[in-house]
């Protein structure tokens, strides 16, 4: 009878967890920044990016684990074919393994260098960049009167008029899975439609699967792909993506009218 109970409340508690998430999600508030919530979301995003390092270890390591592991291989038949002495393939396996640490430590450093540059420039002075030009604009989610996520549109002399570029969507890694990239995602493209934008476009990594997700069920459509200038990373992409706000529009009315 006993594991009977725990097992109950084994699957009960998952459930229970997602209904709290999915009720209290409710709550969540989606406004305009103000000057207080500047650390607030220089937080956020930092926590966000130092979780995409792992994300992209995933899509970088496993080829250099492969060849790793082949050429271990390689190098342990050809110790046993001519009677090498066991030295040298450890030898090969501990270069192997420095290797694979330089590459993290690599990885490391580009994530953290590219986290430094969004904080020394447009999120040094969040309301001088986006809440005193037109076409740019900052939203934030609050959520128990905590800042929980962010994400900022941007239209800057780079931008054809008509088009402003998706940034920073970010959500603290305490509070996803409860709907609130949607919600803030819902506010931009309101926003973006009262100020008769024609284009919405960003970027991110091949890496960030969860919010590519997030983007196509959006509407968002993959328009080109950069691999990283640097070819020990050359696995990981940038994708470029872009919506029609006005095509996006006649297809979800097509979409309504069908039902």
């Amino acid at each position: 009878m006993k594991m009977k109970i725990s097992s109950s409340h084994t699957h009960q508690e998952p459930r229970a967890q997602q209904s709290y998430q999915l009720s209290n999600s409710n709550y969540v508030q989606v406004r305009a920044y103000r000057t207080k919530d500047l650390q607030n979301c220089r937080d956020i995003f930092t926590q966000g990016m130092v979780q995409l390092i792992s994300l992209v270890l995933r899509v970088v390591f496993p080829r250099y684990i492969w060849l790793s592991s082949a050429s271990s291989l390689f190098v342990l038949v050809l110790v046993v074919l001519f009677q090498w002495t066991s030295t040298a393939f450890y030898l090969y396996i501990l270069t192997c393994a420095i290797a694979l640490s330089m590459l993290y430590i690599h990885v490391y450093i580009e994530c953290w260098k590219f986290i430094n540059s969004c904080l020394a420039t447009d999120l040094r002075d969040i309301e001088k960049t986006y809440m005193t030009n037109d076409g740019c604009h900052m939203w934030v989610a609050e959520w128990s009167g905590k800042v929980v996520g962010m994400v900022g549109l941007v239209h800057n002399e780079s931008h054809k008029p008509g088009v402003a570029e998706l940034q920073r969507m970010s959500v603290s890694p305490a509070c996803r899975r409860m709907g609130i990239a949607r919600k803030l995602l819902d506010e931009l493209l309101n926003y973006a439609k009262d100020k008769r934008l024609e284009r919405l476009v960003l970027t991110t990594t091949n890496a960030q699967t969860p919010a590519i997700r997030l983007y196509k069920k959006y509407g968002f459509k993959l328009v080109a792909v950069f691999l990283h200038p640097y070819k020990t990373l050359s696995d990981l992409q940038y994708q470029c993506f872009e919506l029609h706000l006005r095509e996006n529009d006649f297809t979800n009315r097509k979409s309504m009218q069908s039902r």
